[in-house]
Order: structure tokens, then C-alpha cells, then sequence
């Protein structure tokens, strides 16, 4: 067994020991010499044991007074004294105490905590992480946070049912208590239960709480488990910007960024909707415009269309009246005609008497005719059908006497069959009697498959050779492209623009391939992009040429220059989507001419100063307002000759000019208005050999080297060449053997197919004769069955021959019936002829008579045609006319109606048509669409001015918001930067933060570079650039420029010094101490499982250790007592 140990005082039985090194009062003794005078470390004797009691272990005389702990009874709000150091220096939910029992490998732990630097070390495997999970799962968030196990009773140790952790959280000003956040996990059933201040809660209440404190566990800027180092520096830039933003930034900017993202979605929708409603609008206003000239004539047509329907309805009241007096008069002519024939009717009626009497007889003779008519018709009918019977018999037996013939054709051909069968039977019979000669089909199987073998091993032999030499076929090419690339190579660096090429395909690979993407697409862009400066630009005198290198930095000799926001973003998208590449884009808006000095030459020169930046840079315009804009080269001033104090001091005091070279000097002055007009500083550092912008002879020995790779390839090309023709050659070889080998394997083959389709033969011989004994009994068979078949149709054609007789009989008697019908028809048709002639002479008689009757029911039968046919019209006419006589026009028309004719009416539509003719419009639809194209314009107007307004409104919101919130972000970044940078400064390398802008707020990024060695570019910080260590340097240097902005209360890192080398170690931990140990910074947590020794200490840091295992005695807490071990070290030092 073991103890746990802590600051507050208080101790639980566990298999682990946690020993506190904490800050004490610096004492005033005057032991000056003494190098521990600044070290006072708690522990051992000076550290109370923990008991079951509350009583304290006296103290022996040497040993130091411990500060006052707090004891059992002590509320937990009280403030308390902790080495020097109360409750109340802790910032508002800084972490103040953990307490632990059965989690992980603890059994029982109490931490207290300092509120400034916690380093908490120990070796591996004790404990430490299991501190970082308590905190995270203490305060409600997930184990997804920590990039370990998911299931929470995972976390419960082994052996127990539950695990339990209690956080305590510094207070906010004006609360009365620390907050105390408890958790409770079950290893059964995965399950967490909250508390707060000891009460129940849930987990909305907890997360509500840290929200409040602005807790950010799951931001990798504030929480970076041990586990996560390697998800931080694969973090996008995007997300990094956001990470950055929650640990860094007040509310309101993170909220800003939350509006502008929303905002320009809506931006982007409502610009959309914008230009197609505009082009929707301008697509209709043409359509409608296409559509005036036939609205033009539509509308006239349309006036005489009204015209001519007026006219219509004119028409038919005129054609009522018309038909309406001439009804009446045809009414009283009719009456007078039916009054005339009566007349006649009454003088003539006994001419016609006899005349009807005879026409009676005539009838009654038509009848007579009619009905033998119709006897002579059945009769002849009659014989008709004996005819066709006898036709049927006749049939019938000329088809029984073709069967006869067939049938006896077939008995025939038959016998023959049965005399063909008996012959091939006794051929079977007896070849079957004479065996055929021996087969073996497997050995001739075998012969065969041994030829099939040998030609698949040759084949396989010569796919194997094929396949060497398709390799050396490939091998070749590639060589050869390495040939050629080597004497382009050769061949560059005999020109400067060459050399400059191939360092900038050494230094940064990503830039040289965009300069050459970008040189074969400039047509893409609206105007010029200009590639890196190093190429670009020059130094009219190469004696200021490392003087004026010495104010850039790499990145701005490598970076791509745009003037135009639409190539800036096409660029990215080119470089960033589709190309991968890690490039820097800048644009500059401002021409060049805008950029002026701060201070006039002469100026310059009375302050020591040759000139500014831009008198000895040239290069395209666009280009140096770049760097005007991003690095002031246009108010940066150089001087061959170093400056005098007295002109340093002038030039510090004007203002004007904050960065100068000057000899071997570089000069950066920063003034920091907000704490005064005296806050100037000036850094100074030695101006190194520029890597650019230098006429270089060739390199020798790169040359050198070059011809030395181009002939190894050109002698290793000629040897490919030669071994792959040997290969081709011997594959040849192979191959011709097919021919001969095909020929034998077919041979074999035949020779067995001949032998085998003989035996085969014979084996089938006794089938084949059972099958003929077969056929001949069934083919006897049919020879008896085709005898009875030739009997019966014998019989069939003599019964055929019997029915055709008496057809014949009955038909002659038919033939005397007709006879005498058709006599008596012709007497009753001479009768007909008789009284037919009577008729006609009496009618020649009266024919006078019965004209005049004639005449006169034809003229009653015309009138009353006529008065019929103007019912019907003036019927119609009224009901036509009916429809409109409710109108407001009727007055006028019935008016009209009076003084018209039917003829004056008809003249007039067709005037009215004849205009209506001549005016043709190609669309006859033309006025509805334009009516329907006027109605929609309107509607689509009003909604257009709309989208309008919505993205005016829009564009005002999104330029306020910006206004705020970039100036704000480019500050925050900027102190950030300035601090990443000086750290890496102080371990001789380099570091660069800024913000990738974009006209999208969901692309602004931050972007991280650094630069570990002298002769590389600065490179994007991720997953696959820089090694383990050089990441987690990378990592704790940007997490400690955040310190100073810190918007979360605590920040935890977790073993981020592995894999650093002693040299970094020590700068980080230097670093570290100077930041995180500053008044009113947040809280610290640094996990690590070891240091090296003489690191530095402040006095605000807190040092826990963490021994853990089987053999830690009881009384572990007496064997490591610090406070001994310094008076050990004091000893030893004394001797």
C-alpha cells in the first residue's frame, strides 16, 4: 500500500503517491550564496500525514513550519492559505482541488492545485494522464474528448463497482462558494450521475455551468489530451481559426464569425436569387417587347371583330323580320291554293271514278305475277341444291379414288421398306460377327497431355521471358525520362533564370510547381498573376541586396501575387483544391503609385539613411505594392554605413520610420501606445547573407554531379536496351517450337478420333440391331394396316357412285316443276300487260283533268314546303336573336334593324372582313401572352426590387460585422503571431501565424508555419512535415501565445515534451515558465513523465509528483520528503 498527498492537507489510503513541490514566501535570511535561496519545496516532515484523525504530527526542530492547511471541519468556500499563495489569486473556475476514488489505477487521491504553472510529473504508467481523464470527465464531457476507451465503466478500476471524482472550481466575484462538480460512474450499466455543491443534477446543468465559467475541455487550444497531440497538428486551417477563436477571443467576435458565416450564405443565396430574378425580368421584357408589333394589329382586328359581331347580331334580327313577313304571306297563299284544289276536286270526280276502278284490277293482277314470282324462284332454288349434291357425290368419290391410288402407292413402297430392313439386319448381324482392332483411350490421352504440357511450359517459359522484358521495356522509358530530365537540368543551369529555378525547386517543391502550373494558365485568370518575387523582382545594386533581404522574411520571396479578387479565389481553389499545394496568395488592391514615403530623401540622408526599400527594388508594380502593403518596404530604409547613437536616437524619436538596415544591423522598433509615449522598444539583430537576388557562378561540383548521374543513366539505358533485346530474342526462339508442337498434338488426335469412332461403331452394333428388328416387326404392322385401309376406301367409292345416281334422278323431276311455273307466270304477265294499257288510254283521256290537279297539289305542296322551311327560320332567327336582345346595345340594333335589308347588312360584313384580312399577325395569340407577360413583369418587378432590398440589407449587415470583427481578429492574430514568433526566435528558428482571408467567411483559416533548420522555407505545420518532436514544439509554442489571451480559466497539456531533444526541451520549459507564470494568467497544467535537470523555477509554479507501485511502502510520504532532501543538498554543498 501506498498514500496519495496533496496540498490541502488531507490523505485517503492508495496505491499511489502524490507528492507536492508548491511555491512558499520567499524568506528575507540573508543567505545570499545559498543557490536554493529562491527553492522552498513542501514535503516529507513538512507535509502533515495523513491519518484516520484530525491531529496534526509534531514537528521536529529542524524542519520547516508547514503553511496552515485547511482541516476537516473547514468549510471548502473559506479562502485559505496554500504556501503563500490563497484561494483568491485563483482566477474565477480554475481548477482548485481533484479528488479520486476508484478510478483508473487510483484507489484514493486528493489533488490541490496551484493556480498558475501545475507541472505534474512521475514516471510512466503511474498515473499522471488518469489526473487529465478525472478533469475531463469530471466536469461533463465525453471520453471522446480524450481520444481514449468510449465506455465510461471503463474508467471504474478494476476489482469496483464505481469510480467517483470531485472537481472544485474557483468561484466567480459576488458568488458566496467554490463550485464543486461530483461524478458518480457504474461499471455495470455505463451509467454517470452529477452533482453540484453536493446536490443532484443533471448534465445540461453541469454543461450550463462550464459554458458559463468558459470551460472548453473539447477545444484542442485549451485541453490537449496525451492522446490528441497528433489530431492538434492535423487540425484544418479552417478549424484551427475556430479552436483559436474559442480559446482566444472574447464572445462577441466568436458570435460575429457565427453571423458573417450565416450572413454570407445568405449573401451568396440571395445574389443567386438576385441575378436570375434580374435575368428572368430582362428574358421577360424582351418576350413581351417581340410581342408589340402583332399586339398592335390584334388590337385593331380585334375592333373590327367587334364591328363585324355587332353586325352579325344585326344581321339576324333583320333575316327574323324578313322571314316573319314572308311567313304570313305565304300563310294566306296557301290558304287560297287549298281552297282551289277543293274547287276542282268536286267538277272533276266522275271522269276519275273510272280510272281508279281499272288502276284497282291492275293491282290485284300485279299481285298475282308478284306470287309466281316467287314460286319459280323456290323452285329454281330447289334444283340448285340437287345440283350441288350431286356435285358433292362427285367430289367425294374423285377424292376415295386418290386415297385408293395413295394407299396402295404406300403398300408398295412399304414392302420394299420391309425387304431393305431384312437386308441391312443381316449386314449388322454379321458385321458384328468380326471384332474391331484395340483401343486405349487413356494411354492416347496421356501421349496427348504430355505435348499439351510441353507447350504450356514453353508458353509460360515465354511469358515469364515477355514479362522481363515488358519490365525492362518500362525500366527503359523511365530512364530515359531521367535522361532527359537531367540534361534539361544540365542545360538550366548554364542560365541564371535556371539556377534561380532550381533553387526554388530546392527550397520550396510546392512553389516551383504552381510557377510552372501558372506559367501554361495565365489565360485563366482577368489579369496578370505574378509568380514568386525571387523570380520577379531584383536588386538594381547588389550592395544593398542582403540589406534589403534582411526585412523579408522567406515567405514573401516565395508568395504568388494577384489583382483581382476573382484570381485570388480561382488561385486558391487551384492550388489549395485541386492541386494540394502549400503556397502563400497575396493580393493588393492599391496601386502602386499610392504607397509614398514617410520622409522626403534628403531627409533620409540627414538621419544616416541611403534611401528606402523601394529605391533599390525592382520589379512589376503590382508586385512591389504587395509588398509595400504587407511589409512597409515603401517607409523601410537601408544604409550601408551603421548609424550613430545620435542618429538612432533621431530616428527613434520620428516616428516615421520603425524598421531600418543599417551595416550589419537590422532595426525593428515597437511602439505600444496604450501603456504611454515612452513604450518604444527596439529589437536588433545581425543581417545575414541573402539566399536571393545574387549573380552566382555555376555550381561545379552540382555540375559536376549532374554529368555524373547523366552518364550512369545513359550506361544503365544502354544495358536495359541490351538485355531486353536478349529477352525478346530468346522469346522468339521459344515461340517457333508452337508450330511443330500444334502439329503433333493434332496428329495424336486424329489417329485416336479414327480408332475410337471405329470401336465405338462396334459397340453399338447390338443397339442398333435390336433397333431394325424393331423397326421391320412395326413396319409389317403397318403393311396389314394399309391392306384394310385399301378395302374400306373400295367400298367408300362405290356408296359415293350410288349417291350421285339418285341425285340425278331427283334433279330431272325438278326440272319438270319449273317447267310449269314458268307458264303460269307468263299468262298472269300477258293479264298485267292488258290492263296496264287500260289505264294509260284512260289517263290520255283525262290527262288535261289530272294536270290541272297536279299543278295544283303541287303548288299547295310548294307553299307548304315554303311556309315550313320560313317557320324554321324564323324560329331560329327568334332564338338566336333572344341570346342578346337583354344588352345594353339591343335599342340601337332593333332601331338599326328598321332601315336594313338582308343585302345591306351582308354587304357590310364583308367590307368589315375584307379589312379584317388584310391586317395578319404572324402570332394570333400575341395580346393574350403580352396581357400574361405584363401581369407576370409586374409580379416578377416587385419580387426582384425585393431581393434587392434583402441583399442590400445583407451586404450592410456583413461590411458593419466585418468592420468589427477583422480588425479585431487581424489584432488578435497579430499578438499572436508576435509571440509564436519570438519563441521560435529564442531556439534559433523560425514561426509564423497569420489568417488566410477569403471572400467565403467559412475559408478563413489560420495558418501556422515553421522553420527548424536554416536552409528550408517556412512549412505549413502538420501530420506529415514536421517529425514528432517538431510538432509538439510547434504545438505548445502556439498554446502558450495564447496564454496572455486566454478566455478558458485552465489549460492542460499532456506529455507534449516527448520526442524533443534536450537543446528545445529546455527553450520550451524556459518559455513556458516565463508565460504561464504571470500575474493574473490562467491556470496551467503541464503532464510529463520526465525532465531534465536545472530547468528553470518561478515561484508561482507547482510541481506534482506521482510515485506509484506494489513495493511503496506506508510510509512512503517519510521517504519522500523533499524538504529532507534539500537539507541533504544544503549539506552536501556545506562540505
Amino acid at each position: 500500500m501506498a498514500h496519495a498527498f496533496s496540498d490541502s492537507g488531507r490523505s485517503s489510503s492508495a496505491h499511489h503517491q502524490v507528492e507536492t513541490q508548491a511555491p512558499a514566501r520567499r524568506r528575507t535570511a540573508s543567505s545570499g550564496s545559498d543557490e536554493f535561496q529562491q527553492l522552498s519545496m513542501r514535503g516529507g516532515d513538512g507535509a502533515r500525514r495523513y491519518r484516520d484523525s484530525d491531529e496534526e504530527e509534531p514537528l521536529s526542530d529542524d524542519d520547516e513550519q508547514p503553511p496552515v492547511r485547511q482541516r476537516a471541519g473547514q468549510r471548502a468556500h473559506e479562502p485559505q492559505v496554500n504556501n503563500g499563495l490563497t484561494r483568491t489569486d485563483f482566477q474565477p473556475g480554475a481548477i482548485v482541488r481533484v479528488r479520486v476514488q476508484n478510478f483508473v489505477t487510483y484507489e484514493r487521491a486528493e489533488f490541490s492545485l496551484g493556480p498558475n504553472l501545475n507541472m505534474v510529473i512521475g514516471p510512466n504508467g503511474t498515473g499522471k494522464s488518469s489526473l487529465v481523464c478525472a478533469i475531463c470527465l469530471g466536469l461533463g464531457y465525453g471520453s471522446n474528448v480524450l481520444g481514449r476507451a468510449s465506455a465510461y465503466g471503463e474508467f471504474v478500476k478494476h476489482g469496483q463497482d464505481e469510480a467517483e471524482i470531485e472537481v472544485e472550481l474557483q468561484k466567480k466575484p459576488g458568488e458566496a462558494t467554490n463550485h464543486v462538480v461530483g461524478l458518480c460512474i457504474r461499471r455495470e450499466d455505463n451509467s454517470r450521475k452529477f452533482t453540484l455543491n453536493r446536490q443532484r443534477a443533471t448534465l445540461k446543468d453541469v454543461q450550463h455551468l462550464m459554458k458559463s465559467l468558459r470551460i472548453q475541455i473539447d477545444n484542442l487550444c485549451q485541453f490537449l489530451p496525451q492522446d490528441k497531440v497528433a489530431e492538434f497538428a492535423g487540425l484544418g486551417p479552417v478549424d484551427l481559426l475556430e479552436k483559436t477563436l474559442q480559446a482566444a477571443a472574447p464572445p462577441e467576435m466568436i458570435e460575429w464569425q457565427k453571423e458573417l458565416k450565416e450572413h454570407f450564405k445568405s449573401q451568396k443565396e440571395a445574389q443567386i436569387s438576385a441575378q436570375e430574378s434580374g435575368e428572368q425580368l430582362r428574358k421577360m421584357d424582351a418576350r413581351q417587347q417581340v410581342l408589340q408589333a402583332d399586339v398592335e394589329k390584334l388590337r385593331e382586328r380585334k375592333e373590327i371583330q367587334n364591328t363585324i359581331a355587332t353586325l352579325e347580331k344585326l344581321r339576324l334580327i333583320v333575316k327574323y323580320n324578313e322571314a316573319r313577313r314572308e311567313y304570313k304571306e305565304m300563310k294566306q297563299q296557301k290558304k287560297d291554293a287549298d281552297a282551289n284544289l277543293k274547287r276542282l276536286q268536286d267538277s272533276f270526280a266522275p271522269s276519275l271514278e273510272a280510272v281508279n276502278r281499272k288502276q284497282s284490277y291492275q293491282a290485284q293482277i300485279q299481285a298475282v305475277v308478284g306470287d309466281r314470282k316467287i314460286k319459280l324462284k323456290a323452285a329454281e332454288d330447289a334444283a340448285d341444291d340437287i345440283v350441288g349434291k350431286i356435285e358433292a357425290a362427285e367430289n367425294k368419290y374423285q377424292g376415295t379414288t386418290t386415297k385408293v391410288e395413295a394407299e396402295k402407292a404406300n403398300f408398295t413402297a412399304k414392302k420394299k421398306e420391309i425387304g431393305r430392313l431384312r437386308k441391312t439386319l443381316t449386314d449388322m448381324e454379321a458385321r458384328y460377327k468380326q471384332a474391331p482392332k484395340d483401343f486405349d483411350a487413356a494411354d492416347w490421352n496421356r501421349r496427348i497431355r504430355e505435348k499439351e504440357h510441353l507447350k504450356r511450359d514453353k508458353q509460360a517459359e515465354a511469358g515469364e521471358i515477355g514479362e522481363v522484358a515488358e519490365r525492362l521495356k518500362s525500366q527503359g522509358l523511365t530512364k530515359k525520362s531521367e535522361i532527359n530530365r537531367l540534361e534539361k537540368d544540365l542545360e538550366d543551369l548554364e542560365s541564371q533564370q535556371g539556377q534561380l529555378l532550381n533553387q526554388l525547386k530546392r527550397l520550396n517543391p510546392d512553389v516551383a510547381r504552381g510557377w510552372a502550373w501558372l506559367q501554361n494558365n495565365q489565360d485563366l485568370f482577368e489579369k496578370e498573376v505574378f509568380g514568386p518575387p525571387m523570380l520577379s523582382c531584383s536588386v538594381n545594386n547588389p550592395r544593398y541586396s542582403d540589406l534589403v533581404q534582411s526585412m523579408l522574411q522567406q515567405n514573401d520571396f516565395l508568395c504568388f501575387t494577384t489583382q483581382t479578387k476573382d484570381d485570388h479565389k480561382k488561385l486558391s481553389d487551384h492550388f489549395y483544391g485541386e492541386l494540394g499545394l502549400t503556397v502563400s496568395i497575396r493580393s493588393c488592391f492599391t496601386p502602386y503609385s499610392a504607397f509614398k514615403p514617410p520622409l522626403p530623401k534628403s531627409e533620409l540622408v540627414r538621419l544616416g539613411l541611403d534611401g528606402y526599400m523601394t529605391d533599390y527594388l525592382e520589379g512589376p508594380e503590382p508586385v512591389l505594392a504587395m509588398l509595400c502593403s504587407s511589409k512597409n518596404i515603401h517607409a523601410s530604409a537601408v544604409a550601408l554605413a551603421d548609424i550613430s547613437d545620435h542618429e538612432f536616437e533621431r530616428i527613434q524619436q520620428g516616428e516615421a520610420v520603425n524598421q531600418f538596415a543599417a551595416g550589419k544591423q537590422l532595426y525593428r522598433t515597437t511602439r505600444r501606445r496604450e501603456y504611454g509615449a515612452g513604450a518604444v522598444s527596439t529589437r536588433v539583430t545581425q543581417i545575414r547573407r541573402g539566399q536571393f537576388w545574387t549573380d552566382q557562378p555555376v555550381d561545379v561540383a552540382e555540375k559536376r554531379e549532374l554529368r555524373r548521374k547523366l552518364d550512369e543513366a545513359r550506361s544503365e539505358y544502354s544495358e536495359l536496351g541490351k538485355e531486353y533485346k536478349e529477352h525478346l530474342a530468346k522469346r522468339a526462339a521459344i515461340e517457333s517450337e508452337y508450330p511443330q508442337i500444334d502439329s503433333d498434338i493434332e496428329d495424336l488426335r486424329k489417329s485416336k478420333n479414327d480408332l475410337q469412332r471405329e470401336y465405338n461403331k462396334w459397340q453399338a452394333l447390338p443397339d442398333k440391331i435390336e433397333s431394325e428388328k424393331k423397326t421391320l416387326a412395326q413396319k409389317q404392322e403397318e403393311l396389314q394396316g394399309a391392306r384394310a385401309r385399301i378395302h374400306e376406301l373400295e367400298q367408300n367409292e362405290a356408296q359415293a357412285i350410288l349417291t350421285k345416281a339418285k341425285n340425278i334422278l331427283q334433279h330431272q323431276k325438278m326440272i319438270a316443276d319449273i317447267r310449269t311455273t314458268y307458264q303460269a307466270l307468263l299468262e298472269a304477265q300477258l293479264l298485267l300487260i292488258e290492263a296496264k294499257s287500260d289505264v294509260e288510254a284512260l289517263k290520255v283521256k283525262n290527262s288535261e283533268i289530272t294536270q290541272q290537279l297536279e299543278e295544283q297539289k303541287r303548288v299547295g305542296q310548294e307553299l307548304a314546303d315554303r311556309i315550313a322551311h320560313l317557320h324554321r327560320v324564323a324560329t331560329e332567327a327568334r332564338e338566336e336573336v333572344s341570346e342578346f336582345l337583354n344588352a345594353s346595345d339591343k335599342d340601337e340594333l332593333l332601331e338599326l334593324s328598321k332601315t336594313r335589308t338582308m343585302e345591306d347588312v351582308q354587304q357590310e360584313i364583308g367590307a368589315e372582313q375584307a379589312k379584317l384580312e388584310v391586317i395578319q399577325a404572324s402570332n394570333p395569340y400575341a395580346l393574350e401572352e403580352f396581357e400574361n407577360w405584363a401581369t407576370k413583369i409586374d409580379r416578377e418587378r416587385a419580387n426582384h426590387t425585393n431581393q434587392e432590398n434583402h441583399l442590400a440589407e445583407l451586404n450592410d449587415k456583413i461590411n458593419t460585422i466585418r468592420g468589427q470583427w477583422e480588425p479585431r481578429l487581424d489584432e488578435l492574430v497579430g499578438q499572436i503571431n508576435d509571440a509564436f514568433s519570438y519563441n521560435f526566435e529564442q531556439i534559433s528558428c523560425a514561426g509564423e501565424v497569420g489568417v488566410h482571408k477569403d471572400e467565403d467567411f467559412e475559408k478563413w483559416a489560420i495558418e501556422i508555419k515553421v522553420k527548424f533548420r536554416e536552409n528550408e522555407t517556412l512549412q505549413r505545420l502538420d501530420q506529415h512535415r514536421q517529425s514528432g518532436g517538431e510538432r509538439a514544439v510547434s504545438t505548445i509554442f502556439y498554446l502558450m501565445s495564447l496564454q496572455s489571451m486566454a478566455q478558458a480559466p485552465f489549460r492542460v497539456v499532456d506529455e507534449i515534451n516527448q520526442g524533443m531533444d534536450p537543446r528545445n526541451e529546455r527553450m520550451v520549459h524556459e518559455r513556458m515558465v516565463e508565460i504561464a507564470c504571470r500575474e493574473h494568467t490562467s491556470q496551467y497544467f503541464l503532464i510529463t513523465p520526465k525532465l531534465l535537470s536545472g530547468l528553470r523555477y518561478d515561484g508561482r509554479m507547482r510541481v506534482h509528483t506521482i510515485v506509484s507501485g506494489e513495493h511503496v511502502a506506508e510510509d512512503g510520504t517519510d521517504r519522500m520528503n523533499f524538504a529532507r532532501f534539500l537539507k541533504i543538498q544544503k549539506g552536501l554543498k556545506g562540505k
